[in-house]
């Protein structure tokens, strides 16, 4: 039997549901306001815990003036190797042509995703010894699943991995289950410098895998050791909360004083090169080799003198450095 409702009461019982509706969207909206404000205090007192103790981690690193949203969509623009060429004219590291970078080589098994930017999430691991897996496993896994659930989502993350049984890769902590996870709490992909495995499964969820090898093995399970650590990578040591900026070349890590600039010496550098030394090699063509050289010649010593006054010579900038 089908009971129909006058207009007026269906009307009336509508405006109810609809107010109900209301009153429940407001609530939540309340809710999770709390929830945020909450989540926000507990970041600041794990910072402030960090602080106390005296080990410094990603909560309390990412405290400082971070590169907004749309810098680190600047960066995006260009490959790492432009970023480095920008990085060394601002840093105030004079041994920026041995540090701070990559020294040993590094897959890229995404390349077609372009670079990626974030800031370093570090653990280490110790695949290949069950007695590991037996004390830490389910500790460990368990553990950096929670740390991560617990970092701001807003910011971009890299989990950096350091290997400690390098150069063997006895087993991955990367595969289709951590790259899934990972991804769904706010990272971008990882860079370690052991295996990795599961390629097509890691891209199917749009996670960025660049590691030293390729490995089948899981090695009786690769839990996490340490994690909010500095760790040591592919010759570079990172800490927790670092810039870093990666792509089929390798990685750059950057000090934290470097970021600030960092764009703008990026983009800087970039137009040196298409202003001065691209330009003789691209105009040319049918031109004797003679005559590009010279003009190459020409071109680089405006560069550099266009550069010096911009930035400085290595001298000026680091007057009390001795090789």
């Amino acid at each position: 039997t089908v009971t129909c409702q006058s207009p007026d009461r269906q009307a009336q019982e509508m405006d109810k549901l609809e107010e109900a509706i209301s009153e429940e969207d407001k609530i939540i909206e309340d809710l999770e306001k709390q929830l945020a404000e909450r989540r926000q205090t507990k970041l600041e007192l794990l910072a402030e815990k960090q602080q106390v103790s005296d080990k410094p981690g990603f909560v309390s690193n990412v405290r400082r003036k971070l590169q907004t949203t749309t810098t680190l969509l600047q960066l995006l623009k260009w490959n790492t190797p432009t970023v480095y060429n920008g990085w060394e004219q601002i840093t105030k590291n004079p041994n920026y042509g041995r540090e701070c970078f990559n020294l040993e080589p590094i897959q890229d098994h995404s390349p077609e995703m372009g670079p990626m930017v974030g800031y370093a999430v570090t653990v280490k691991i110790h695949p290949g010894d069950v007695g590991i897996v037996a004390k830490h496993g389910a500790i460990g896994r368990k553990g950096m699943w929670s740390f991560m659930s617990s970092l701001p989502t807003d910011i971009p993350k890299i989990v950096v991995v350091e290997d400690l049984t390098k150069p063997v890769i006895y087993g991955s902590m990367w595969g289709e289950v951590n790259a899934t996870f990972f991804k769904s709490v706010g990272a971008l992909g990882c860079i370690t410098d052991g295996g990795v495995r599961d390629l097509d499964e890691m891209k199917n969820v749009g996670f960025h895998a660049m590691s030293r090898g390729l490995t089948i093995s899981h090695s009786y399970g690769v839990p996490p050791l340490e994690w909010d650590v500095p760790v040591s990578a592919f010759g570079v040591t990172v800490r927790p909360g670092q810039l870093i900026h990666a792509d089929k070349h390798g990685f750059i890590v950057v000090p934290e004083e470097d970021e600030e600039k960092l764009l703008e010496a990026t983009e800087f550098m970039d137009l040196m090169e298409r202003k001065y030394v691209i330009t003789p090699g691209r105009e040319g063509v049918g031109s004797h080799p003679a005559l590009i050289a010279k003009k190459m010649g020409e071109v680089f010593t405006e560069m550099a003198k266009e550069k010096k006054e911009k930035y400085g010579t290595f001298q000026e900038r680091f007057p009390d450095f001795q090789a």
